[in-house]
């Protein structure tokens, strides 16, 4: 195989020789130092094979054994190189994209996390690019044992990590710890009021209440009991549960000034677009225009094959003008600004609670607007306080 391969790279011939005495030439080939291989009878003469270099040389010793030699077959690089000659651009071309594609190999192209359910990948992505893993990066630069390390004690939620660097390809794979079950708290506790109410409704699954319906209770008063005192005169310390509604007053005000800066995104633009490829940007526009206030926006358009992003696409930046402008407020505007305000207090503040009442007073002051809204909410007031025995 060897001596194929050197055959190859330095040219070859297959010649023919025809005449009185063929054998004849062979002896003065030999004689010469031409080397002849796969020599073999042809009619009126012999067939073989023989280096480039060599066949330079062969024609004196033909013309001595009286015979005529012809060439049948060139094999090798060299008559491969000066078939191309006049298209030089083709061999060149090919040779700069395997060298292309061995220096692009020793980089990181992709990425895949595995196993991620309760960890985001777009921040475990984040956290691998701080520690050198990232598209882009020199293969034999990255620590992959640094970077597992690195990952574990940055998130607690992952019991297990492995990075592998295959070709380039980087495979990441994740086990998530098992969160463990929450035990039952069964030290002693009282339920206490976790706000001022009217007592409207008392349910003691465990414990002693200490409230009756229609009595008043202040935030901090005891509910329910923890200690119980059995039929034998005994104390029993329980974890008291149970539930306790109360009519509960809740104040809240706004105030909207009569005239305030509002700013808003105006038609005006500039979009900037890079050339993305492994890390690295290309600026691909020539946009310069830029505002005093703004807002900024970012695509990513990456190349996807099979499913695949590549690190290969283009970045689109867009800058949108902000423009301030002042604006008035009149008692129409602002009392549908307390509406929609007061609206989301009751539902997301308040949406466990059943409302009994509410109250709105709204007036205008010098500088602005004021609403002020008094609520009643019938809600579960108790609270979970455990206490220490002591022997």
């Amino acid at each position: 195989m060897l001596l194929g391969l050197i055959r190859f790279f330095r040219g070859s011939v297959g010649f023919r020789v025809t005449g009185k005495a063929p054998e004849r030439f062979l002896n003065i080939s030999a004689q010469r130092g031409i080397n002849i291989w796969g020599a073999q009878p042809y009619e009126n003469g012999i067939e073989g094979f023989m280096s480039v270099s060599d066949y330079r040389r062969v024609r004196s010793a033909a013309r001595k054994a009286g015979v005529r030699s012809q060439i049948t077959v060139k094999r090798g690089l060299p008559f491969i190189a000066a078939r191309f000659k006049p298209r030089i651009g083709i061999p060149i071309g090919t040779a700069l994209g395997i060298a292309l594609l061995i220096f692009l190999s020793n980089f990181i192209w992709t990425i895949d996390v595995i196993g991620e359910k309760q960890v985001s990948e777009t921040a475990l992505k984040s956290l691998l690019a701080d520690s050198g893993v990232r598209i882009g990066a020199y293969r034999n630069a990255v620590d992959t044992g640094q970077a597992k390390r690195d990952i574990l004690l940055k998130v607690d939620k992952i019991g297990w990590l492995s990075v592998n660097i295959v070709g380039s390809h980087i495979n990441v794979e994740i086990k998530e710890k098992i969160e463990k079950p929450e035990l039952e708290n069964t030290a002693p506790c009282n339920l206490k009021a976790n706000a001022d109410g009217v007592i409207t409704k008392v349910t003691a699954g465990e414990g002693i209440a200490q409230v009756k319906v229609g009595s008043g209770v202040a935030k901090g008063d005891l509910l329910v009991s923890g200690v119980n005192l059995t039929s034998q005169n005994t104390v029993r310390y329980v974890r008291a549960k149970g539930e306790v509604l109360a009519d509960v007053i809740s104040d809240k005000e706004l105030k909207i000034p009569k005239s305030f800066n509002y700013n808003s995104v105006t038609e005006n633009k500039t979009e900037r677009s890079q050339l993305s490829f492994l890390g690295a940007r290309l600026p691909c526009s020539l946009s310069f225009r830029s505002f005093d206030s703004a807002v900024y926006t970012q695509s990513d358009d990456s190349l996807n094959i099979n499913g695949v992003d590549l690190p290969l696409g283009f970045v689109t930046q867009t800058e949108r003008e902000l423009k301030s402008e002042k604006v008035s407020c009149d008692q129409k505007t602002a009392e549908a600004v307390f509406k929609k305000y007061f609206m989301l207090f009751e539902i997301f503040e308040k949406g466990k609670s059943k409302l009994v009442s509410k109250q709105f007073a709204a007036e205008g002051t010098k500088d602005g607007y004021i609403c002020k809204a008094r609520y009643v909410f019938n809600e579960n007031i108790a609270e979970s306080v455990d206490f220490t025995v002591q022997e």
